[in-house]
């Protein structure tokens, strides 16, 4: 009996921690290479790294179904789905194939991963808020019937161009399944390195995604290449980062940015989860 009761107590302990352990996707541009040129491929190289699924894209229907099922049949999940929101006329524009690409992911759990454009509104500008609000209410509810959320992506440049914006936007449309993602490597690109654990302590009760890569300290707007490595280079803090998430209560998926990112896939990505590995070791 009490070997039984240890052996309970062990197993629950497992599925405790698993459950408290984010888990770690990889974004699908880190998937590209000669021996990358179909579904399956990139989804046996994701199962045979160890990550727990992938991103996707805005792409033919058919084909983010196929991906779909593929991640599913291999114990994977499509955590997000990245798509462009563009505000214009007076309104929230965007691919026709996003309502059938809902439809299809209903159940699955993947989350819209937009980025925010506009030529009528600048940067970071408020004044476009009244347009994104009505339109995000009306996307979030057409992801809602499907069980879907929507994690709005801050990219340098963009009208989202921040974490603050996404805030600000996020706070505004006020549905439970609207929320946001930190980008590293934006942040970085944006100057707020200083800045990041007090970005994340704010943002965390609204962030629904986290992304990371390995970057160097200092490194300027104008140079990408420091600002986005493989995970395991760069002499930026990453493990810092993933202290701060966890310190906020953050336990959300976690993806791999790749962006530009030089050098064989499956080499370059088992490096990358070594250093997750040793990143979160402990962490449980």
């Amino acid at each position: 009996m009490t070997t039984l009761i240890l052996a309970s107590a062990i197993a629950l302990s497992a599925v405790t921690a698993a459950a408290d352990t984010s888990p770690f996707f990889v974004f699908d541009n880190g998937l590209r290479g000669a021996n990358l040129t179909s579904i399956e491929s990139q989804l046996d190289l994701v199962r045979d790294i160890g990550f727990a699924g992938l991103s996707w894209r805005t792409d033919p229907p058919e084909r983010v179904r196929q991906v779909l099922a593929g991640a599913r049949q291999r114990g994977l999940k499509v955590f997000v789905i990245y798509c462009n929101l563009d505000l214009k006329d007076g309104r929230l524009a965007y691919d026709p194939r996003l309502r059938e690409i809902i439809a299809i992911a209903k159940g699955s759990g993947a989350m819209l991963w937009p980025n925010i454009t506009s030529r009528q509104f600048k940067p970071s500008s408020p004044d476009g808020d009244p347009v994104a609000v009505a339109g995000l209410r009306e996307l979030a509810g057409l992801c809602e019937a499907a069980g879907l959320r929507i994690a709005i992506y801050p990219h340098v440049g963009m009208w989202v161009h921040r974490v603050e914006d996404a805030l600000r936007v996020v706070k505004k449309v006020d549905r439970k399944n609207v929320g946001l993602t930190f980008n590293l490597c934006h942040a970085l690109l944006d100057g707020a390195e200083a800045r990041i654990p007090a970005l994340i302590r704010e943002a965390a009760p609204y962030m629904f995604v986290a992304t990371i890569n390995g970057a160097d300290r200092g490194a300027s707007r104008q140079q990408i290449e420091r600002v986005i490595q493989p995970l395991d280079k760069g002499t930026f803090d990453v493990g810092g980062v993933l202290k701060e998430l966890r310190a906020a209560g953050f336990r959300g998926p976690i993806g791999l940015q790749c962006y530009k990112i030089q050098g064989e896939p499956r080499e370059m990505l088992t490096r990358a989860m070594g250093a997750w590995r040793r990143y979160t070791a402990g962490q449980d």
